[in-house]
């Protein structure tokens, strides 16, 4: 085999990595046919053509064996020294043309290629790039942070990698891009997005990349320049480099704070916050002492910093606006409670949650309910009761891209809040089986024996014995004297409505309790504990809490925890056993029929179920046929664009042959005209002539 593939086998080799999405393979098919000047063309053509075809995984692939390569620092000197960099950010320019186009807006494979790009920029920051070529990069870069049709996780990756970039320079090479023409007027939109941009993140950014590229001692002449307001600028140059979070969150609250109600950030101090029954904690740092939490109107999502125990960074949590299921505002014990429910469950280290309740001062209740409004693009109609409010649905998706801050080391563990022990599963388990175990000797009883009832039947029991539950012997009705038969079918008919499960007035309150629960939202069901310090209990079903069966067994624990046996009823006249009988087919006829219910509502569920993946299936389905329509009409578009350059050309070429006639036409009919006059100049020259002369005049010619 030859030590270099033919053109056409180098591009079927290619062309095959692509398919199968095989990067290293790519990887050894470069390194086999050498990293020159060739290769690289040919490499550019490809990714050239990819590009315009719309097919970015097939780049992403690409981009990947090229970071592959670069890993190797004499590769990645080898490639700048060809002009990679050039190439690159030609690449980098479609794709930014791309992600501001209507048809490719919101493709997860251009998301991810242009992801994939910062992290290469970031590899060729350290290549050490000539001035010029570092410069373009960084320009590239802010350009698309500053677009604002760029979607924004990708604006705020944008600048997170600018700021890398700068830090890993070193102090000269740094200066150099420091009094770089271009930076500093790039600068100037840099700071008006500061003010305007409307995500505190964001802001932090921008921030950073201003101290950055500016030197200390030229700060507040600059800040003078970008700032119109003194008190703005004056704040920026009290931001220390040493205290960049601290300082840098002083000035955003200012800066926030100073537009008033045409602000795009809203920034308030929260008391606790939680993640389903989890407490969050703010980062551990000495110099923070307030627990941030920021509304931003920009980015339409509610954002804040915690601290993360497992790591060196703090972590963050972001509350997004398409991601809110409803949102509710409460004030209770004196603190405002925002709560938010998700559609999707956020993940923390390994705690997953749908819920997250945040407590602030009743201090900011009216601001709070207009920022939340204002993200959440809902107006709260009603602040007393604190009514659930249906966040309306935006149509961008933001790409989920964590990101976490530095921080200081800590060991601290997050404070978990303990289950209460008397809704613990196996504690409620083993009472059941027990209760079981009673009520069937129960039934036994009553089957196989002859109750008598006895006139002081009522005086046995006293009502101090006994727990609160469905059914109280003590206060059984007492029918008129003379009617011992009335009494005992009145003891009977009672003891049946104790067995159907009749739950008293505070049972039915806490049932109602747990199911406000289960509706997704976590309110404060506990009375007499505020919302931050109530323990998490664990879920039951509504028909768990109504059941019979629930009614059964607390109704023989009751009959049993008077003296531990079935009493001696006796009476001078007993009833027949067939009324008792029947009383308890009754009870279990009631029994099967809410079971059925029971079952029925759990197909009902399990339907629900069915048919909500169903829809989710087709929601994939219509998003892909949405992706094939938008990629037909892309290429129907550069085939119409095809087919109308070359009319236009066939137009200009049939306007040249049309001017070319012209010309022709006009010289013949110029020399027919000099033509003609030279013949009648001739012709009246013979007719003035003599015959003399004529012959003389024909001899000479």
């Amino acid at each position: 085999m030859e030590r270099r593939l033919t053109r056409g086998m180098f591009e079927l080799q290619m062309d095959d990595c692509l398919l199968r999405g095989d990067s290293s393979r790519l990887v050894s098919l470069l390194h086999y046919e050498g990293l020159n000047s060739s290769t690289l063309t040919r490499l550019h053509h490809l990714v050239n053509k990819e590009l315009r075809s719309s097919r970015f995984c097939r780049v992403l692939i690409v981009l990947k064996s090229l970071s592959i390569l670069s890993e190797n620092d004499d590769d990645l000197q080898t490639l700048v020294s060809l002009g990679l960099t050039a190439k690159v950010m030609l690449w980098f320019k479609a794709v930014h043309d791309l992600l501001t186009s209507n048809l490719q807006k919101g493709s997860t494979p251009l998301l991810s290629l242009t992801e994939e790009f910062f992290n290469y920029f970031l590899l060729l920051g350290r290549a050490s790039l000539p001035a010029g070529q570092l410069s373009v990069l960084l320009l590239h870069l802010a350009h698309l942070c500053l677009g604002a049709e760029v979607p924004f996780p990708l604006r705020l990756e944008a600048i997170r990698t600018f700021n890398s970039i700068l830090e890993s320079l070193s102090r000269q090479q740094r200066r150099l891009i420091q009094n770089d023409q271009n930076q500093t007027q790039i600068l100037s939109q840099v700071a008006v997005a500061v003010l305007t941009v409307g995500d505190y993140e964001l802001q932090v950014s921008l921030s950073e990349a201003l101290c950055r590229l500016t030197p200390r001692r030229e700060r507040e002449q600059r800040a003078n320049q970008w700032f119109s307001s003194s008190d703005i600028s004056s704040a920026f140059c009290d931001i220390r480099d040493a205290d960049f979070e601290v300082d840098c969150r002083r000035f955003l609250n200012f800066v926030n704070c100073y537009h008033g109600d045409q602000r795009r950030v809203y920034t308030f101090p929260c008391l606790q916050a939680f993640l389903g029954s989890t407490q969050l904690f703010r980062p551990k740092d000495d110099k923070l002492d307030v627990f941030w939490i920021d509304f931003n109107l920009g980015s339409g999502c509610v954002s804040f910093f915690i601290d993360d125990p497992q790591g060196f960074l703090w972590g963050s949590i972001h509350l997004l606006k398409e991601d809110v299921d409803y949102y509710n505002l409460q004030v209770k014990h004196n603190e405002t409670v925002l709560g938010v429910s998700l559609i999707n469950p956020i993940m923390h280290l390994n705690i997953r949650g749908h819920m997250v309740e945040l407590t602030f001062n009743t201090e900011h209740h009216r601001e709070l309910e207009e920022a939340a409004g204002r993200v959440f693009k809902k107006e709260v109609s009603s602040t007393g009761a604190g009514g659930a409010v249906q966040a309306s649905p935006s149509v961008d998706k933001h790409m989920g891209r964590s990101y976490s801050r530095k921080k200081p080391p800590s060991k601290s563990q997050l404070k978990i809040l303990p289950l209460s022990s008397p809704s613990s599963e196996d504690d409620s388990s083993s009472l059941k089986a027990a209760a079981t175990n009673q009520t069937e000797i129960l039934f036994d009883r009553i089957q196989n024996s002859t109750p008598k009832f006895s006139s002081s039947f009522l005086s046995q029991f006293d009502p101090t014995d006994s727990d609160v539950s469905e059914v109280h012997l003590s206060n059984l009705k007492r029918p008129p004297s003379g009617d011992p038969q009335g009494a005992e079918l009145q003891i009977t008919q009672d003891l049946t409505e104790g067995l159907v499960g009749r739950s008293s007035p505070s049972e039915k309150e806490g049932l109602r309790k747990r199911e406000a629960a289960d509706s997704g939202y976590l309110s404060d069901q506990t009375e007499g504990v505020t919302p931050h310090k109530r323990k998490a209990e664990p879920r039951q079903t509504c028909e768990e809490s109504c059941s019979p069966i629930r009614g059964v067994e607390q109704a023989a624990e009751e009959v049993l925890h008077t003296d531990g046996v079935w009493p001696n009823l006796t009476r001078e006249k007993a009833e027949p056993e067939s009324h008792l009988t029947s009383d308890i087919t009754s009870t279990f006829k009631s029994f099967k029929t809410q079971l059925e219910q029971h079952f029925i509502g759990c197909w009902q569920k399990v339907q629900a179920e069915v048919l909500g993946s169903l829809k989710h299936c087709q929601q994939h389905v219509s998003s892909l046929l949405t992706d094939v329509h938008q990629h037909r009409l892309l290429l129907l578009q550069q085939f119409e664009n095809s087919i109308v350059d070359q009319l236009k050309q066939l137009e200009e070429n049939s306007i040249n042959l049309n001017t070319i006639n012209s010309q022709i036409l006009t010289f013949f009919h110029s020399e027919m005209e000099h033509l003609t006059t030279f013949c009648e100049e001739h012709l009246q020259k013979l007719k003035t002539l003599e015959p003399d002369q004529l012959k003389t005049y024909s001899s000479n010619h």
